[in-house]
């Protein structure tokens, strides 16, 4: 049986996401690591106030940030709640 690449690259992915919510949890248990994490999950790198006007429809470079954006948000608070669980 042969899995295609999709699938090879989705379990890949889930593994390294996994592994860095493990990784910044035990990270965020050191108190000014913590301060850094919460000032990154509140930062965006998507431009904002017309820096760049992306017109009516942003193109793939604008969607692609926001999608990273979120990411980061989302494994920053999966690690939090992981961190928290500890606790």
């Amino acid at each position: 049986m042969t899995i295609d690449n999709s699938v090879q690259l989705e379990g890949r992915i889930n593994a390294h996401r996994r592994l860095l919510v493990e990784l910044v949890s035990v990270v965020a248990a050191i108190p000014e690591a913590r301060a850094a994490l919460v000032s990154m999950a509140r930062d965006s790198e998507t431009v904002s106030d017309h820096e760049e006007d992306p017109g009516i429809e942003p193109d793939a470079a604008f969607a692609a940030q926001q999608i990273a954006d979120d990411e980061i948000r989302a494994i920053l608070k999966a690690a939090m709640a992981r961190l928290e669980t500890r606790t």
